[in-house]
Formats: C-alpha cells, structure tokens, sequence
C-alpha cells in the first residue's frame, strides 16, 4: 500500500490499535471473470454498494471511515453509505489524514489522545 490513499489508511489503522478500537478493512475488490475478461457485477438487492474502507466500534458506536487522497473524490454511493451509516447513529468520517480521524473521534467524546 504505498499509494498516498494507502499510506494515510495505514496511519489510521495502526492509530486505532494504539487505541484498543475493534476495527477491520473492508476490500470492495470486485470479481474478475477470466472467461469474460472483466468484473463481475453482483446483482443482489442485499448488496451494499459504497461501504466505507474501514469498520469497527469506537467507544461502543459504528466507526466507519472513508479513506481519500488529498484530491480523492467520494462516488455518489460512498456518501449515500456514509449518510445512511450516520443517520443510523454511526460515526461517517471521510479522511483525507489521520489528523483529520483524531479530530473527529475526540469530537465524538473519545479517548484522551494525550496518552497516546
């Protein structure tokens, strides 16, 4: 993962485990079908589309975090993900650094990143 988007996801994890959060990264890597020579699409009304790069529980709430580059932009089922993650009472942050994380995990009422 040596890509900025990468190196800034790998940032957050090793955050987060500094932290005790119960976390996992979500690889939306499609299926290539040799025989067609391209992805296939998964047609199930129970897929989700847009889910968040990672997942876990910070403080006994849904974490999830989208993670971009500095000129990263989210597609439309990335932000219907986040806003439907949030109104349904997780934490939807869209990263861009691991600043960006420790901001809005402290402004949930988070743990004191000063021991950290």
């Amino acid at each position: 993962m040596s890509t900025p988007e990468g190196i800034v996801k790998n940032a957050i994890c090793s955050w987060l485990s500094t932290q005790g959060c119960f976390f996992f990264i979500h690889d939306s890597v499609g299926v290539f079908d040799p025989v067609r020579k391209r992805f296939r699409v998964n047609n199930s009304p129970y897929r989700v589309r847009g889910v968040a790069d990672i997942l876990g529980i910070w403080n006994g709430k849904p974490l999830a975090i989208e993670v971009k580059s500095e000129k990263g932009k989210l597609s439309e089922h990335q932000k219907l993900f986040l806003l439907r993650w949030q109104q349904a009472g997780g934490i939807a942050i869209v990263a861009r650094s691991i600043d960006e994380v420790r901001v809005n995990l402290k402004q949930t009422g988070g743990r004191d990143e000063s021991s950290v």
